[in-house]
This record gives C-alpha cells, sequence and structure tokens, in this order.
C-alpha cells in the first residue's frame, strides 16, 4: 500500500485525523485540506499539529477556494479522495457537489480509484455523477473527540460531577470505536487496489449496543466516581438502517466492545487534561 496518494477533504474532523494517522502508518502519501477558521474547537485546531510525518502535507484552504484545488489535483494527482463530514457552518451537500465538479473537471494521467464520503447527508445520485463510496456510523467514539458525541460529553459528566442532560438513562447507542472503522476504510481501500470499484451506500455496523445507564455506570466504573445515573425513562427501540453493512464487502466487522474503547478513551482524555492544566496549548 505505498506510492499511493490520498487525499482527505476535513482532515482536522474526528474522522478525518485518525484516517489520516492510519493511513500514514499503511505508507499512503496523505494530502489534507482544512482550513483553521473561527468554527474549529480547540481540539480540532490541536489536532493539525498532531499530524506530523515526512509523508504528510496540510493544505489550509477551502473547498470554495477553485484555484487551490485545481492545484491540489493537478499536482498531488490523488489515487482516492476521502470527503469528511465537518463541524463547520459549511453546507455539507454543498460540499459534496463542490468535489463532485473538481472530480468531473479534472483530467491526469493517474488515474481516481475510489472517491469516499463519510457521513455526509447523500441521497440521490445522478448518471452524471463520478462514482462514489457513501459509507455511514453510528455513534463513534475514541481518543481526540472534542465533546461533540454522546460518548464524550458523558465522560466531562462524570468526572465533573454533574448530572448528563438531554438524554434518557434507557435511551439505546449503537457505537463503534474510532480504530474499527478506520480498519474497515483501509480495507476497503485495499479492495479497490485490487480492482474492484465498488459504489453505493453502505453502514459501518456498530461493534457495542448499550443504554446511556450502561454507558454512565462504566465511566463511573473506570473513572473510579459516582455517576449519576438517576436519567429520566422512556421506552426505546434499537435503531436499525437499511443501508447495505460494509463488513459483508470488506470482510472485517467492528469488534471493540464499549468498555475496552472507554478505557483507551479515558486514558487519553486524563492526559489531555493535565495537559491543559500545565499550560499545553
Amino acid at each position: 500500500m505505498v506510492d499511493q496518494t490520498v487525499l482527505i477533504v476535513g482532515v482536522a474532523s474526528f474522522q478525518g485525523f485518525h484516517l489520516a494517522r492510519r493511513l500514514l502508518q499503511e505508507g499512503f502519501d496523505v494530502v489534507g485540506i482544512d482550513d483553521e477558521g473561527r468554527h474549529k474547537t480547540r481540539i480540532a485546531k490541536q489536532r493539525l499539529y498532531v499530524l506530523t510525518h515526512p509523508q504528510f502535507q496540510l493544505i489550509r484552504t477551502t473547498l470554495a477556494n477553485k484555484t487551490v484545488m485545481r492545484s491540489i489535483l493537478k499536482r498531488h494527482e490523488p489515487r482516492h479522495i476521502i470527503l469528511c463530514s465537518t463541524r463547520t457552518v459549511d453546507d455539507p451537500l454543498e460540499r459534496y457537489e463542490l468535489m463532485k465538479r473538481y472530480i468531473a473537471l479534472h483530467t491526469t494521467r493517474v488515474p481516481l480509484e475510489s472517491f469516499i464520503t463519510f457521513d455526509l447527508p447523500v441521497k440521490e445520485v445522478s448518471e452524471e455523477d463520478p462514482p462514489a463510496i457513501h459509507l455511514f456510523t453510528e455513534d463513534v467514539f475514541g481518543p481526540w473527540d472534542d465533546s461533540s458525541t454522546l460518548v464524550s460529553k458523558a465522560i466531562v459528566a462524570v468526572d465533573r460531577g454533574v448530572r448528563l442532560s438531554g438524554y434518557y438513562a434507557t435511551d439505546i447507542i449503537n457505537v463503534s470505536y474510532i480504530d474499527d472503522v478506520v480498519e474497515s476504510v483501509v480495507r476497503l481501500l485495499r479492495l479497490v487496489q485490487t480492482g474492484l470499484s465498488p459504489v453505493g451506500y453502505f453502514q459501518i455496523p456498530a461493534s457495542d449496543y448499550v443504554t446511556v445507564q450502561t454507558l454512565l455506570s462504566d465511566i463511573g466504573h473506570i473513572l473510579n466516581k459516582s455517576a449519576k445515573t438517576s436519567l429520566p425513562m422512556r421506552t426505546s427501540v434499537l435503531r436499525q438502517s437499511n443501508i447495505p453493512t460494509l463488513d459483508t464487502l470488506v470482510g472485517f466487522s467492528p469488534s471493540t466492545s464499549l468498555f475496552e474503547g472507554l478505557e483507551q478513551v479515558v486514558d487519553w482524555y486524563i492526559s489531555y487534561k493535565n495537559m491543559m492544566k500545565e499550560g499545553i496549548k
């Protein structure tokens, strides 16, 4: 898996960051596109400084910059393009439309092997659209999250000794650890490299299904703190998707349990909190 370039649009996002780190380990050249605008969280900005590698190049721009985007495609000739969802004010579908236009207009001696979108609300495609793989995930959690997910919010709530608001104790969450999600994508790229070209919509399945009450209890056990689990109750059902699952295609299904993943996330959370206390920005 060498001598190929992957272009990650939204590399400062939670998923984009972890994808970049793993792909660099696999020997890919990675070009990351992101800006450092006012809508970025502190952790999102810090992720960009963690991504230091001789095969990684960060380009600070936006998809709206046509001149720079066309130059990137011409100069780096990526074999794979991954478009990640980001926590910005930008319309995610507008970002998708812009990327489609660049791909359609771009000509290169190196063929584009895959165009992958990550958790973008793409519902309809036309025959004129470039072939794409649209991936969807469940409640993904892992280190370097910025408290945007339920798991991260729950860790902060238990650590601070406050009640988690906005959720019911009986709500069922479908969780996937970020390393499992990234492994699924790496295997997908390996499949594409064999000459197969899957297109369409695929769900990366969850690895565990738990209630919010169980989540809070597990976090309390790991932190050795009392979790406020007395949340309101309601009848809840397990979310199910009718989208084909990616595991049947790549031969890998996420398997990290909630507790196993939480232990790693809490370790990171404590280390990160201590660094912030020491003034490392």
